[in-house]
């Protein structure tokens, strides 16, 4: 001791000494502030994607909604089946936001209102907005190998930017969508990757850090000068003793002020998931483990025709609206879906079912029934339903609809815009001979005879190209290569926007009709025994022979010809000789004739000859 009191080179040892103590003390206190700071934000950005995993769950577990096409909500550009955009019975254009695109406008919503960046990424995205970047990759493929989350702490970005990424894993109600994609439940489908500024928590950290060193310079020069004088320097100790608890008061009230905020941000999401099952469109209520109802939505008070959510709370959910079948008899407990899903714990889904409204009506539904879970051990169970009373009513009509097509009478075909057939009724298979596999995916084309002219197919595709009705005949030929006339009607069908996308033909087979009107046409218009136009068709061509040289201004020749003593013939040989000359003298005539001319009889012994575009009578002789 005299000698560290005689050498000064010694006196240094005591401030080395207090030195690395107070830097051991300082290190300490600035790694435990940057630690809660780093706890703050992971806890607010799990609180996050704990939101966004429970709304991504409460989607896919009701397939989507519909929502009104407007400024705010385009057509779904990721839906498979277009076809499901409806135009609703209002008159409202209507697009189906399907599970992943309802989460990704959520959050898009909470970026814009919290400024919080919400990514939902996969290694396998659909959507290209969904590609990872390099972080995400990693953490990504991390997942696959069974890291739980990610954390990436940037204090060094301006500004100041803390990351975290968790695995969206697929649940039961995700196959749905996801099966066919080769996922199976439990699978990691992708990744919520959360960034937000962290300057607010940042900033104070840095003050802290200044005031924490400066406490422990303080603290060391106090405990040097202390070794040098120590009245003065217990004095002064004291007075930073006092300084620091001042400090640690500040921070105490800075951690509650957070606390207080995020509390409320809590209740405040809390707040906003209430109001997303108020607004819901099917009727949702929760039991506990006793089935006991222990809330229940607007939407399922109204179908359930109760006045309030009150006349619901603290009953029991079977005796209530699941006690009988449709003919009334009584179901029991043990057939009861919800408390199947109370007993085991899994989920449930019935589509042919009815609850019982308070008024006594049955009311068909399809619901689903999904266990509910806190700290590892189930809790109750929480239903979703819906009033399937109109999709039952329009399935009727349809399947009416559908028995009419199968059996009409006349043959159906449906075809594509394309022209290309997708559906065909039993009465055209009969009519054509060939097989359902023969023609679907052909074009009715496969029927032409060649006979029909082109005409009357580009007056046909112009017609039903301009949305209208086409009614015509085709001369057409079956599989076994036999013709046949058809009658036709073929008629355009548009989509809500007026685009065609199908047309539908209605088709009878008029091969005995058309023979027998040319049967009877021909009867009309031409003589029985001789075969030769008779005294109608003559006077028909007559007029048109006349029309003809007065528009061109040329001759024709008119010919009256009889038979002397042709009744002599028939007195003398009978009538099957007089019948024997007629013939013959037909014959002669339409020999000594051009194919353009005409050769008529007029009844009796009575010819007449129609000779075309003649110069004059030596022409005519």
């Amino acid at each position: 001791m005299r000698s560290l009191l005689r050498h000064r080179h010694y006196w240094l040892l005591p401030p080395l000494l207090w030195g690395v103590l107070v830097a051991a003390s300082l290190g300490w206190n600035l790694n435990h502030v940057e630690q809660h700071v780093r706890d703050s934000a992971l806890e607010r950005a799990r609180f996050v994607f704990q939101l966004v995993e429970s709304v991504r769950l409460w989607n896919a577990r009701h397939g989507g909604v519909y929502a009104r096409i407007d400024a705010h909500t385009s057509p779904n550009p990721w839906l498979k089946v277009p076809e499901r955009d409806i135009e609703s019975t209002s008159g409202l254009h209507l697009t189906m936001i399907n599970p992943a695109y309802m989460t990704r406008q959520l959050a898009a919503i909470m970026e814009e209102l919290s400024e919080v960046r919400i990514h939902l990424t996969s290694l396998r995205p659909l959507n290209p907005n969904n590609q990872a970047d390099p972080w995400e990759r990693r953490a990504l493929t991390a997942f696959e190998q069974g890291t739980r989350e990610l954390t990436e702490f940037d204090l060094q970005a301006d500004p100041s930017r803390f990351r975290y990424i968790a695995p969206l894993r697929v649940h039961p109600a995700c196959m749905e969508c996801h099966a066919e994609q080769g996922y199976q439940v439990g699978d990691v489908r992708g990744g919520v990757s959360i960034a937000f500024n962290v300057t607010p928590l940042v900033t104070p950290l840095l003050a802290q850090w200044r005031t924490m060193v400066a406490i422990h310079v303080g603290v060391w020069l106090l405990l040097w000068i202390t070794t040098q004088a120590a009245l003065s320097g217990v004095r002064r100790r004291v007075l930073e003793l006092a300084a620091a608890k001042a400090q640690q008061d500040e921070l105490v009230l800075l951690r509650t002020t957070e606390l207080r905020r995020e509390v409320a941000e809590r209740q405040a999401a809390e707040e906003r998931l209430r109001r997303l099952l108020n607004s819901s469109g099917e009727g949702v209520f929760g039991v506990d483990r006793d089935g006991h109802i222990t809330f229940a939505n607007p939407m399922a008070v109204k179908l359930l025709e109760f006045d309030s959510e009150v006349d619901l709370l603290g009953r029991k959910v079977h005796g209530l609206i699941h006690h009988s079948y449709l003919d009334g008899t009584p179901r029991e407990d043990d057939d009861c879906v919800v408390q199947h899903t109370l007993r085991s714990g899994e989920a449930v889904h019935v589509d042919d079912d009815v609850f019982w409204t308070r008024n006594g009506r049955a009311m068909p539904v399809e619901y689903r029934a999904h266990p509910m879970q806190a700290g590892g051990s189930q809790i109750g169970a929480v239903v979703t339903f819906s009033d399937v009373s109109e999709r039952r009513r329009r399935e009727a009509r349809l399947r009416q609809l559908s028995k009419a097509v199968e059996f009409s009478p006349d043959a159906v075909v449906i075809t594509d815009a394309k022209g290309q057939i997708e559906f065909i009724n039993r009465r055209f298979l009969e009519s054509t001979g060939y097989s359902e596999a023969e023609v679907l995916g052909q074009r009715p084309s496969l029927l032409k005879s060649g006979d029909t002219p082109p005409e009357t197919y580009q007056q046909l595709w112009a017609t039903i190209s301009a949305g209208r009705v086409w009614h015509g005949r085709f001369h057409n030929r079956r599989k076994d290569g036999s013709l046949f006339w058809e009658e036709a009607s073929i008629t355009p069908i548009t989509d809500e926007k007026g685009v065609i996308t199908h047309y539908v033909g209605l088709k009878k087979d008029i091969t005995e009709r058309q023979e027998l009107e040319a049967r009877i046409w021909r009867q009309a218009n031409f003589d029985a025994l001789t075969g030769l136009p008779n005294r109608r068709l003559f006077q028909d061509r007559l007029e048109r022979a006349l029309a003809t040289a007065r528009r061109e201004r040329q001759r024709f020749g008119l010919m009256f010809i009889d038979l002397d003593r042709f009744k002599e013939v028939n007195d003398t040989l009978g009538h099957d000789a007089g019948d024997a000359l007629l013939k013959q003298v037909a014959a002669r005539l339409s020999d000594c004739v051009r194919q353009s001319d005409t050769v008529a009889r007029m009844g009796g012994d009575e010819f007449t000859v129609i000779l075309s575009q003649l110069n004059g009578a030596d022409g005519a002789e």
